[in-house]
């Protein structure tokens, strides 16, 4: 009897052993296929998903959370879109207030391990100019959130991007890290056009249509003045279209900037009255959905203004 005990006690442990293995390989095998999905990066608005498209490439999944052609500063999270954030492994914002949902989306996925990178945490932020008595409180509380204006900041944020999705990705440290040194040498070449073409300007002063190009004016020395504060849906009051208008004069002025994603009619009336010729001057927070699918991008963008900025200033 102590025989056949002894063998059933041998037959469950050799059981129990085997299922172990069994269970520990089929763990290992799930640890190594998960590392062999791409890994999931969900960017909050166009300039983000721009870095992350030319770090990642096509060994990341990407997706941008503000649709193309809609403004930023308005749009709204689903809860559709709350919840599939869930699966993301990293999650990458400006920061600053430009997204109001961003700062609880943040503490959310840093809840569930998630990783997360602010943007404006990597750059010098700038103090918001509120410069007419009209314009609106801003939501972005004392510092300006359109860091991207600056192809320097651009580098900044992308390195750090690549710094952490090395880190997250081993196997393709050396793509990631090539990649990011191929952007930065494109953001390079753009900030040395920008300080060359525009060295031998006649004008610094540029009038535009919200206050969105403190980090540009501040990179290459100009000064902007705007018809609205930070938010692009602010509307000037009479007194302060009078105004510019009277300083549109003083700065011998032929120019307005306007927004493709934001309201003409302000621009279009002080042009209007100050005999203005409009040109455009997009400050890239979003790109219309027919500029994304043609494969127009940030750098395509930024060369565009910068011709604009030489009709209004060199020329």
């Amino acid at each position: 009897m102590d025989r056949v005990k002894r063998t059933i006690v041998l037959l469950l442990m050799t059981v129990f052993l085997l299922v172990g293995c069994s269970n520990d390989k089929l763990s290992n095998d799930i640890d190594d296929n998960s590392r062999t999905e791409k890994l999931k990066i969900s960017a909050s608005t166009y300039p983000m998903y721009y870095i992350a498209s030319e770090i990642g490439k096509d060994i990341v999944d990407l997706d941008v959370l503000v649709p193309m052609g809609v403004d930023p500063h308005e749009y709204e999270l689903s809860l559709k879109e709350t919840k599939e954030l869930e699966h993301t492994d990293l999650f990458l914002y400006n920061g600053q207030g430009l997204e109001h949902w961003g700062e609880k989306v943040s503490d959310n996925m840093k809840s569930k391990d998630r990783e997360v990178i602010n943007a404006s945490e990597y750059v010098e932020l700038l103090e918001i100019e509120e410069n007419d008595e009209d314009v609106e409180p801003s939501s972005h509380g004392d510092k300006d959130p359109h860091i991207w204006l600056n192809p320097i900041n651009v580098d900044k944020i992308a390195k750090e991007l690549s710094n952490k999705l090395k880190e997250m990705d081993e196997k393709n440290s050396e793509i990631y890290e090539k990649n990011y040194l191929e952007l930065s040498d494109k953001l390079k070449t753009l900030d040395d056009r920008y300080n060359t073409e525009l060295e031998n300007r006649k004008q610094d002063t540029i009038l535009v249509s919200h206050m969105a190009f403190a980090y540009l004016v501040d990179r290459y020395d100009l000064e902007q003045i705007a018809v609205t504060g930070i938010s692009p849906q602010a509307e000037p009051s009479p007194k302060s279209i009078s105004k510019l208008i009277d300083i549109t004069q003083e700065k011998d002025l032929d120019y307005i900037f306007f927004e493709v994603l934001s309201s003409p009619k302000s621009v279009e009336m002080i042009a209007h009255e100050a005999n203005l010729e409009v040109l455009e001057l997009n400050p890239i927070g979003g790109i219309t959905k027919e500029q994304f699918e043609s494969g127009y991008d940030y750098i395509d963008i930024m060369e565009e203004n910068l011709e604009n900025l030489k009709k209004a200033l060199v020329d």
